[in-house]
């Protein structure tokens, strides 16, 4: 007969057991994601030459060397700059006016519309932008495309500098009051510096997330895959778009240049998460 030990020691090993094949499970599209997107990519650039694809522009017509993604890759770099340029004065000062007034009606309802806006449908806000700056500019452009995604990273930039400024102990906004300082010199000199690897955390964030964009670009950027934009008013392309555009063609260069782009793009994301995540432990003050 079993006594009572050994019938709880049988029963934490099935249950960690399943737990572990559970998640396996769960895990497992992740995965096939993962491996299908670097296998399929690398393979791509390989044959192609990475200073090539990296530079190159694109040639789908020939599956034996299909080009590169060269006006993609800057325009995603141009946008995630102008974005991150756009965003972080606005979501800064929002962060402070929520952490400084907390509680007020005033910084709740701001609260609210970050929240809001984190699950706000990214296709209405490229619809919005369309509406107040591609129409009255009668033009795509990298500029319209910038905006869009400075509305995507604001909420999520505003979320974590505000939770980094919060964690800044009262004792040291009363000893810097003290010593004379102005309210002003206290938030912009003393808290935000302190409080600025939450900050960032928050801007690589937002910025991750930004880059993955798709939807918010349909109509604000075009989608010039074939040719290098010559200032911020002109249209471009970006790696997400590029994805959706050549991923849908029967094509077998168009495919090719889909993973490939898909492999870069998965680069950039994964190296921003990581130093996010590097970071994240230094945020507590």
């Amino acid at each position: 007969m079993v006594d009572v030990y050994t019938r709880r020691k049988i029963k934490d090993v099935v249950g960690r057991l399943l737990i572990a094949l559970i998640g396996l499970f769960a895990l497992t599209p992740l995965f096939h994601i993962l491996i299908s997107i670097t296998y399929n990519g690398v393979r791509v650039i390989a044959a192609t030459g990475v200073i090539e694809f990296l530079t190159g522009i694109p040639n789908p017509a020939n599956p034996s060397n299909p080009g590169g993604i060269g006006p993609a890759i800057l325009g995603s770099l141009v946008l995630a700059a102008m974005a991150t340029l756009i965003a972080i004065p606005i979501a800064l000062n929002t962060a402070i006016f929520v952490s400084e007034f907390r509680g007020s009606p005033a910084s709740r309802f701001t609260i609210l519309l970050s929240l809001l806006l984190v699950e706000f449908p990214t296709i209405l806000v490229g619809l919005f932008v369309y509406a107040v700056v591609v129409e009255p500019m009668r033009r795509f452009s990298l500029l319209a495309g910038s905006i869009a995604l400075a509305l995507v990273m604001l909420p999520y930039v505003v979320a974590q500098a505000s939770e980094a400024l919060r964690q800044i102990p009262r004792d040291l906004r009363e000893a810097a009051y003290s010593l004379g300082l102005s309210r002003l010199k206290t938030v912009y000199r003393l808290m935000l510096g302190m409080a600025r690897r939450g900050i960032l955390v928050g801007i690589l964030i937002g910025l991750a997330k930004a880059l993955g964009e798709t939807a918010p670009l349909l109509f604000t950027v075009y989608g010039a895959f074939n040719t290098y934009p010559q200032s911020i008013l002109d249209p471009g392309a970006a790696i997400p778009l590029l994805i959706y555009v050549y991923a849908q063609q029967p094509g077998e260069g168009y495919q090719a240049l889909a993973w490939g782009a898909a492999f870069i793009l998965l680069v950039m994301v994964t190296s921003i998460v990581l130093v996010a995540k590097k970071l994240v432990p230094r945020v507590h003050l």
